[in-house]
């Protein structure tokens, strides 16, 4: 018999230190080609190994990277949450619906050492191996805006970058080397993001994707009035809208706006925890990261969308169904 788990608040918070909590997905996944990644980081908690530990290490890897994170809805259970979401893991469309965008999001990998670039490239893989394109970055892919904290970005999401659209926001250690009040130049530099950068949107089926800078620009003018403008034109209104950002909630002056245009659901990062808080009919995710990084997944359909957490494991969190308002 499965057992129905009530939840008596509209704000559910999920702290995960040990990930054995939560349910495998039971499928395949498509690995990174580890040959293009250095058989050092892999190793990086034992210093002296050999060569034939390093080789060992990279078919272990291999080997233990095959969870699935596939967006086929599983059987089970759910409980109606408030403002019309739910948690739900029996939740397939209708047949005759398909999806119209399938995307990913993740935040805060923030990586300086070996060891937390293991971390991220386990994360990396699990996310190419759900197929979601495009890929949504919440910000501090950077840890302190140098060169070599870049480097390790690119280097781990090579796979990812090369064979799938990125977008990202910019994080609070996106920033500019010792200056902390201004975007590292050479993040800007490394992507080819639409509009300024900094602040802009773009569509993916049924899904109108905002991205915002919290870290740099957060009471600047001109992104809230190209904020305003951007959520009411029809590009936003016709479609299940989602705003992006790095700070959760981080200016009352963004939180109207956002109730006002009618935005679905907002995916932020920054304090490396899961959370979820429904407020005024808008589905508020703040995403796991740091030694807890995680990622999320939404499933588009024309009146709602599956969004779907998931812990570094690549255990599922939370799955919510979100209602376009």
């Amino acid at each position: 018999m499965g057992i129905v788990l009530v939840l008596t608040s509209v704000c559910t918070i999920y702290i995960y230190k040990n990930s054995d909590a939560f349910i495998s997905l039971p499928t395949t996944e498509s690995i990174l080609n580890l040959e293009n990644v250095s058989a050092d980081v892999l190793t990086a908690a034992n210093p002296n190994s050999t060569s034939e530990d390093k080789k060992n290490a990279i078919e272990s890897h291999k080997n233990s990277s095959n969870t699935s994170v596939s967006d086929q809805a599983s059987s089970g259970s759910s409980s109606a949450g408030s403002n019309g979401s739910s948690v739900d893991n029996n939740s397939a469309p209708a047949a005759e619906e398909s999806a119209s965008a399938f995307v990913a999001f993740y935040s805060d990998n923030q990586s300086d050492t070996d060891g937390e670039d293991v971390v991220h490239l386990s994360v990396v893989n699990k996310i190419l191996g759900t197929g979601a394109n495009p890929i949504i970055h919440a910000g501090d892919l950077m840890e302190d805006g140098t060169a070599d904290s870049l480097n390790r970005y690119n280097n781990i999401a090579a796979t990812l970058l090369a064979t799938r659209t990125f977008y990202g926001a910019l994080g609070n250690n996106d920033r500019n080397g010792g200056d902390i009040s201004t975007p590292s130049p050479l993040y800007l530099a490394n992507f080819a993001f639409p509009n300024n950068e900094q602040w802009y949107s773009v569509n993916s089926g049924n899904l109108h994707i905002i991205i915002l800078d919290s870290a740099f620009s957060s009471t600047n003018p001109s992104q809230l009035a190209w904020l305003a403008s951007d959520l009411q034109s029809a590009a936003s209104q016709s479609r299940i809208t989602v705003v992006v950002y790095h700070h959760p909630i981080f200016s009352s002056s963004i939180e109207s706006y956002l109730q006002n245009y009618g935005v679905d659901f907002v995916v932020a990062g920054h304090i490396h925890t899961y959370s979820k808080t429904i407020s005024n009919g808008i589905s508020y995710f703040t995403l796991p990261g740091g030694a807890s990084l995680g990622f999320a997944t939404a499933t588009v359909y024309s009146t709602y969308a599956q969004m779907r957490t998931y812990n570094t494991s690549g255990n599922l969190i939370e799955s919510v169904k979100i209602t376009n308002r």
